[in-house]
């Protein structure tokens, strides 16, 4: 082996080196940019939660209109509405796009929001976080304690015009987005967009009447 060629392997491996360095830079420094955009969030809504008197509260409470902005500020509502439909929205217009994310706001939001009131100071732990090859999208694998069980909860991230955004939700393994396309699959199959859109009104609109009817009692 000569000396020139000596030289050449070592400044192409140092040149290796110096790229994998690089990118494993990147990969960290995705991880701890979602982690820290997922623990402000959080840091937020539960400051909000644990200053609230939760007792009487209800669709139209100001904790509520707070608590949404403060999720949709973290939460990516096009990429989650996108991935739950799958292949089919791509045939959605605009307009179908847009009526499907406020109907799917408001489907998400009588169905969790009323779980508002067993909010008991429970904290959520960061136990660490994987990226893509890319580094385009993180994992940030959390624990909740709930009932005295820490319960796994992971939030799929992805940097969406520089701001970390959660697309997906998985509790113990399950996906949120994989639950909600398994029954859009159906109902696209064999309806339309905008029946679709109906649905999830009529749905929204039925388990608020169910919730009047708890309250009242």
């Amino acid at each position: 082996m000569t000396k020139t060629y000596k030289r050449l392997l070592s400044s192409v491996t140092c040149i290796f080196i110096l790229i994998l360095c690089l990118i494993s830079t990147a990969f960290a420094d995705a991880e701890h940019d979602a982690e820290e955009a997922l623990r402000h969030a959080v840091n937020e809504i539960s400051y909000t939660l644990k200053n609230a008197s939760l007792q009487n509260v209800n669709e139209d409470s100001a904790v509520i209109a707070d608590l949404e902005k403060m999720i949709l500020n973290i939460f990516s509502m096009e990429e989650f509405s996108m991935r739950t439909v799958g292949r089919k929205w791509h045939s959605f217009t605009p307009t179908q796009k847009a009526k499907f994310k406020d109907a799917f706001i408001e489907l998400l939001k009588v169905t969790y929001f009323k779980h508002v009131k067993e909010y008991d100071g429970q904290n959520l732990a960061i136990l660490g976080s994987r990226s893509n090859k890319g580094g385009t999208k993180v994992e940030v694998r959390t624990s909740v304690n709930y009932k005295n069980e820490d319960v796994p909860v992971n939030y799929r991230m992805l940097d969406e015009n520089g701001k970390w955004m959660v697309y997906d939700v998985l509790v113990e393994g399950v996906s949120l987005v994989k639950n909600y396309r398994i029954q859009f699959k159906e109902l696209l199959r064999k309806g339309t967009p905008e029946e679709l859109i109906a649905k999830l009104q009529e749905k929204a609109q039925r388990v608020r009447q169910q919730q009047a009817t708890v309250d009242t009692k």
